[in-house]
């Protein structure tokens, strides 16, 4: 029975993250059924330039407050 629950946040940025990401995320959820753990995966799509483009700046002026309640930060920049 999964105990733990680890929420991690996902930001794919830019290049090869918008590939690798989810491709990651699949090794990660088979990881965590092997090995019973509870992951839960958030992902944000600040830090990139199709973010820019829409929102004029990287990363939103609350990025800290909207990832800083999880255990862990999945990151591609």
């Amino acid at each position: 029975m999964k105990k733990n629950r680890f929420n991690i946040a996902v930001i794919a940025g830019d290049g090869i993250g918008k590939e690798v990401m989810p491709e990651g995320i699949k090794v990660l959820k088979k990881v965590s059924e092997k090995f019973d753990i509870n992951l839960n995966f958030e992902e944000f799509d600040f830090s990139s330039y199709d973010y820019y483009e829409i929102h004029g700046q990287m990363l939103p002026d609350n990025w800290k407050e909207k990832i800083s309640s999880h255990d862990a930060i999945f990151l591609e920049l």
